[in-house]
């Protein structure tokens, strides 16, 4: 599971960085499928770290406490974050209308 996680943080960091708003409507329509897709994503990384989560332990031999928020789940709430905001970024942009 931490490879995922890892995997999930590799994409959110590339994704703030590419700068993934579109300008004009055709790269709008292309930067709200990414969007979705991270959201989707994200989902899907949280679904599976909460379906795939053992069980704690409760015997007498348990010293450390195991917290229940996960690598895997704080990568998949950052890549729904990051599609919502761009979303919005992509909402509230002008269209720069560009001569061709």
């Amino acid at each position: 599971m931490r490879q995922l996680a890892l995997i999930a943080l590799l994409a959110t960091g590339l994704s703030a960085t590419s700068g993934c708003y579109g300008y004009n409507r055709s790269a709008k329509r292309g930067a709200y499928v990414l969007d979705s897709m991270f959201i989707a994503g994200g989902g899907g990384i949280v679904a599976a770290d909460v379906l795939t989560e053992s069980e704690p332990c409760t015997g007498t031999g348990c010293v450390e406490p195991v917290s229940p928020v996960t690598g895997a789940m704080v990568a998949g709430s950052m890549l729904i974050v990051g599609g919502l905001v761009g979303i919005v970024v992509n909402a509230t942009r002008p269209t720069v209308k560009t001569s061709r």
